[in-house]
């Protein structure tokens, strides 16, 4: 009986010893698991870091822009309020027009009729067309 009751023993510590080794191989196994799963962490950490930082950047950006398209727009509207503020050239009567139309005649070119007579380029170019007879002098 204590013959058997050795074996049974020796059966007992021998499968106590190998289900030691494989918990030694479960946990070995574990450790890598959970150091891979720590660097993947670590590196998500750091991507959302960074992530972070440049949407703080692009932040600062827009506020920027943000601030600088604010600036631009009041800089319009006080030209249009300047622009509009400014008194229109007064039209020339009718009569005025002679003198105009002879320095056409004369061949004055549009840019001088612009500058000298104080007429628009448009109506430089109408007027041109309508008494320049056949000369094109400064038409595009």
């Amino acid at each position: 009986m204590s013959e058997y009751l050795l074996l049974v023993l020796a059966g007992i510590v021998v499968f106590v010893l190998v289900i030691l080794v494989w918990l030694l191989r479960q946990q070995q196994t574990l450790k890598k698991q959970f150091q891979l799963l720590e660097e993947r962490v670590q590196r998500s950490n750091e991507d959302v870091a960074g992530l972070c930082s440049a949407a703080v950047a692009v932040d600062r950006r827009l506020a920027a822009n943000d601030s600088r398209l604010n600036s631009i727009v009041d800089q319009v509207n006080t030209q249009r309020q300047t622009v509009t503020s400014v008194t229109p050239v007064e039209p020339i009567p009718a009569s005025g027009y002679e003198d105009v139309i002879q320095k056409i005649r004369s061949g004055v070119g549009i840019e001088e009729l612009v500058r000298d007579c104080g007429l628009t380029r448009d109506e430089a170019v109408l007027l041109m067309r309508l008494h320049g007879g056949g000369k094109r002098s400064g038409l595009g």
